[in-house]
């Protein structure tokens, strides 16, 4: 464990964290293979029975093999060293769920004659892995994980080696990019239901009112036309089909009123529970395209539509602290 903690902290180091990588010397580790210590072995093998015998034939094969070993070496280096690696857009990913990094990879285009023959690529520490082969790349490469829990998290160290050309030698990185991964809450099935305030300022008081489910059934009110930006559900498609335009209809009832979506007090070990429910309702809003605020007792987001709204409650929702729920917030939240 001490030695793995070491081992973290120099190649922190060695190689930093950044956007992206070329390979060189400065990130690039290389050794003989399996193949290459046997082959050094065999060498060591004729060089004995050479000057053993005296024969000159054997010692002239050993030393042509020793030669071979030695270009090699900066042959395998050479055709390492022109990658170019760089991390793809990050994707929207929940917790337990799969995480898919999507990797570019190019050769350095400046030699087209030079060949760098079949890369692996995998995650540090993880036996799954893949081949590829960087003359004739598929970009981009996909690295799948499991993701554990919410929250910020930073990635893997992504392991890239070779045995390119002859196999003698194995040279291999382990890169470490700069950039985190918010993992949200994992969405809990649950109906979806708002608490209905007339401003932001009443929520802490009225959370042991009534919870009342978002209706689709208020009272037709008039016609106006069509803002960009409004729900298309509202949009009275008879009319346009007629060709008098486009039109957004109007509702009374809740139009009057704030929507919130409110965390409950509840115990530490029902946290995970209500934020999974209150991310399924944020989704659902959202696709529906219905505005509404979320209040987490120490964060309010005020209503809103759109996706930044939505990305911005998921990400409150994933940063929901651990430990906030209280004895002496529930206390307060009683009175």
């Amino acid at each position: 464990m001490f030695l793995q903690h070491y081992f973290v902290n120099w190649l922190d180091k060695r190689i930093p964290a950044a956007n992206e990588f070329s390979l060189n010397h400065r990130n690039i580790f290389i050794f003989p293979s399996k193949f290459g210590l046997l082959y050094l072995a065999l060498c060591s093998l004729l060089f004995l029975l050479g000057t053993n015998y005296q024969n000159n034939l054997m010692l002239l094969l050993c030393y042509f093999l020793l030669a071979v070993f030695l270009v090699t070496l900066l042959t395998s280096y050479s055709n390492f060293a022109q990658l170019k690696v760089k991390l793809g857009r990050m994707p929207e990913v929940f917790a337990h769920d799969e995480i898919h990094l999507s990797l570019w990879c190019n050769a350095d285009s400046a030699n087209s004659i030079t060949q760098h023959g079949i890369v692996n690529v995998g995650i540090m520490g993880q036996k799954m892995s893949q081949w590829f082969d960087a003359d004739t790349i598929d970009n981009p490469l996909i690295l799948t994980y499991q993701s554990q829990r919410r929250g910020w998290h930073t990635l893997p160290r992504i392991t890239f080696s070779t045995y390119y050309p002859l196999g003698l030698y194995k040279c291999w990185t382990h890169l470490a990019f700069s950039r985190k991964i918010l993992v949200y809450p994992k969405p809990v099935s649950c109906g979806v239901s708002l608490q209905h305030v007339s401003s932001a300022s009443n929520i802490a008081h009225d959370q042991h009112s009534a919870h009342h489910a978002v209706q689709n059934n208020d009272d037709f009110s008039h016609l106006k036309i069509y803002q960009q930006g409004e729900p298309l559900h509202h949009v009275a498609w008879k009319q346009l089909a007629k060709g008098r335009g486009m039109y957004s209809k109007q509702f009374d009832g809740l139009e009057h009123v704030d929507m919130w979506l409110l965390m409950p007090t509840c115990s530490s070990s029902e946290v995970e529970e209500q934020l999974g429910k209150l991310c399924h309702q944020v989704q659902e809003l959202s696709r529906q395209g219905h505005k509404f605020g979320l209040d987490l007792h120490y964060l309010q987001l005020s209503p809103d539509t759109g996706e930044s709204h939505r990305t911005a409650c998921l990400k409150a929702l994933a940063l929901y602290p651990h430990n906030y729920q209280s004895s002496a917030f529930a206390q307060a939240a009683g009175q």
